[in-house]
């Protein structure tokens, strides 16, 4: 039995006395630590090279190549993470998103949600432990649900390791129900003053769906008369810390960025873990969370995340707005994606002149909250002809890597 633990935070102390722990009740297991304190993971920038052009290895080249490498020829894997402003922090976000490369890109519906085909015959099962000084009750439990629904889409099993008492403590975590909104049924129209700042936080910057969809919001905006817009690329980290120190000067702030791994993209993570307590209500954050899954539940396990920062902040909240099924608009004809920009013009409107995320299309597309019976019936029968997989299978044969679409670099 291998096992494998991956140290993302900054307690060497505890991480010994962790693996310790796995020595005394695994005996003769082979157990590996990586204290990577210093180790250099790049946050991922979605350019998919894991799913057709490599198939199963990240482009990004790095110290966290031996991690992944590590991670998929364990049994069990033991990861521990630090926690910034009630989350996991921006490090431990980025090393979950690049372990996309570990599956297929083809899906497959698992109980009315999309999920990604194994690539690997078997997965280690998951202990994780996350650093809880600072947390309140909400958000230790937000966190936990996030890490286990992580598991769950990761093929594998899930424990928290706790350590109280000078004792390790382990309790098994399942695929749990997503917390329901509190401060989104708060939310209250106002009169719009100020400056406005769009942060686009996809890892593909201007060449990302987020950065068309805010040029349609802006659109909407300039038409109730808005023009004090500055438009953020949350990928120029270096950029991060003088945009942390001046958000409290800027009175409306609006997120757009992509689902990666049911939460924020690690850059963004890392942008939020640097933002300090404002405790001024005339500051304001809204949040717009686009996906490729079509359904909506896929996000809901970041939903109160986002209410909890505001109430960290001490900012006021204008609401929240979930779109599945975004994948692909830049590659779509005009006619195709004409009601969808259309309604990112009628999002830019309201929250100009109304100062909050329009209401009607927040009911409208988190209707499809998970896939109908007759959606899952019709996707069964697509996949049987290939229809499901053709985009990525034509991106895989452009880049001729088609032959090698199942391979598995960890372990050949």
């Amino acid at each position: 039995m291998k096992i494998s633990i991956f140290n993302l935070g900054d307690n060497e102390t505890l991480a010994q006395k962790i693996q310790d722990y796995y020595k005394e009740t695994n005996k003769g297991s082979e157990i590996i630590i990586h204290n990577f304190i210093d180790g250099e993971i790049k946050d991922c920038i979605g350019c998919w090279s894991c799913w057709w052009k490599t198939p199963g290895k990240c482009a990004l080249k790095d110290d966290a190549y031996i991690l992944y490498k590590d991670y998929i020829n364990s049994d069990e894997v033991v990861i521990l993470f630090n926690t910034k402003n009630g989350f996991i922090d921006g490090r431990g976000k980025t090393f979950l998103d690049r372990s996309i490369q570990h599956f297929l890109p083809y899906i497959k519906i698992r109980n009315g949600e999309c999920c990604h085909l194994k690539r690997y015959d078997k997965y280690p099962n998951m202990n994780i432990y996350f650093e809880k000084k600072g947390l309140t009750d909400d958000e230790v439990k937000v966190i936990r649900n996030y890490l286990a629904r992580t598991a769950y889409h990761f093929h594998c099993t899930c424990k928290e390791i706790s350590y109280e008492n000078e004792r390790i403590h382990t309790a098994n975590l399942e695929n749990p129900k997503f917390i329901d909104e509190v401060l989104s049924k708060e939310v209250i129209e106002r009169n719009t003053k100020g400056k406005w700042v769009i942060y686009n936080g996809s890892p593909r910057g201007n060449n990302s769906n987020s950065k068309l969809i805010i040029e349609k919001i802006i659109m909407g905006m300039n038409a109730e008369g808005v023009d004090n817009i500055e438009v953020r690329n949350l990928i120029n980290i270096n950029e991060h810390k003088v945009w942390a120190e001046n958000f409290a000067s800027v009175e409306n702030n609006l997120f757009v960025f992509p689902l990666y791994v049911h939460a924020m993209p690690g850059s963004v993570m890392k942008f939020f873990e640097q933002l300090k307590p404002i405790n001024n209500k005339d500051i304001h954050m809204a949040f717009l969370i686009q996906s490729g899954f079509p359904e909506t539940s896929q996000s809901y396990y970041l939903r109160p995340y986002l209410e909890l920062i505001i109430k960290r902040l001490g900012v006021s909240f204008d609401g929240t707005i979930i779109k599945g099924g975004v994948e692909g608009v830049r590659m779509k004809s005009d006619k195709a994606t004409k009601k969808f920009f259309e309604q990112m013009e009628t999002i830019g409107r309201t929250y100009a002149s109304k100062g909050i995320m329009d209401l009607k299309l927040k009911k409208e597309y988190e209707k499809l909250e998970y896939l109908p019976k007759v959606g899952q019936l019709l996707f069964s029968l697509f996949s049987l002809t290939g229809l499901t997989n053709y985009y990525w299978d034509f991106n895989l044969k452009k880049n001729n890597a088609y032959d090698k679409r199942f391979a598995k670099p960890y372990t050949e």
